[in-house]
C-alpha cells in the first residue's frame, strides 16, 4: 500500500505516526474522545471498503484525517525552517 505523507494523532497521552492505511485502521481501533461520532464512524467504514477494495486509499485516508481533526487530535506542526524561509521569499516576489 502506499505511503500517505504522515500525520500524527494524540491518543491517550501518547502520539501515533500514520502513514498509511493500516496505520489508521489501528488507530481506530484505539479508545477516541468520542466513539460514536458520525465522522469516526465513517472513517471506519471507508478504511474497511479500502482494505476490501471498494474504495480508493486516499479517500479512506482522507475520512481518517477529518475525524481525527474533528475530534482534536491532530497536532499541527510549525514550518521547518526551510518553508519559512521559501515563504518569505514567495511573499517578497508578491
Amino acid at each position: 500500500m502506499p505511503a500517505f505523507i504522515p500525520i500524527t494523532i494524540y491518543l491517550n497521552d501518547r502520539s501515533m505516526l500514520i502513514a498509511s492505511i493500516p496505520d489508521a485502521e489501528t488507530a481506530l481501533q484505539q479508545p477516541w474522545p468520542f466513539m460514536d461520532k458520525p465522522s469516526r464512524l465513517e472513517a471506519i467504514r471507508m478504511i474497511e471498503e479500502c482494505l476490501a477494495g471498494h474504495c480508493t486509499q486516499q479517500a479512506a485516508f482522507d475520512a481518517f484525517k477529518a475525524a481525527a481533526s474533528e475530534q482534536g487530535l491532530l497536532k499541527r506542526t510549525p514550518p521547518s525552517i526551510g518553508l519559512r524561509k521559501f515563504d518569505g521569499v514567495a511573499e517578497d516576489l508578491l
